[in-house]
């Protein structure tokens, strides 16, 4: 990959139970940030509406991790923010890479 090739990484992920209960996370990760060999990319936004609330989340992704056949994937692990007396923590792999019209130069 080379730093012309702008991608995004769609991802829904299920938190871990906390507090008795689970939210749902899911979007669509930054363009790429290119790290040497390999990239990262970074995300934000809210969970899903779960026991009359939502948490905030954010961080970076891993680096790249190829797939069998082609395309890569990134992992994603991460804590929400702390709300209502607790937070969730999550982890769990992006979708395979999608090119966006947004990011082509």
């Amino acid at each position: 990959m080379n730093s012309s090739e702008y991608h995004v990484h769609s991802y829904c992920i299920r938190t871990n139970c906390s507090n008795g209960h689970i939210h749902f996370m899911n979007g669509i990760t930054g363009p790429p940030v290119f790290t040497g060999p390999s990239h990262v990319h970074y995300y934000e936004g809210t969970t899903s509406f779960d026991y009359g609330h939502v948490h905030c989340y954010g961080c970076c992704t891993g680096p790249s991790i190829p797939c069998p056949g082609g395309g890569h994937i990134h992992c994603m692990n991460g804590c929400t923010t702390f709300d209502r007396c607790h937070s969730h923590s999550y982890g769990a792999p992006t979708g395979r890479e999608e090119s966006s019209r947004l990011f082509k130069k």
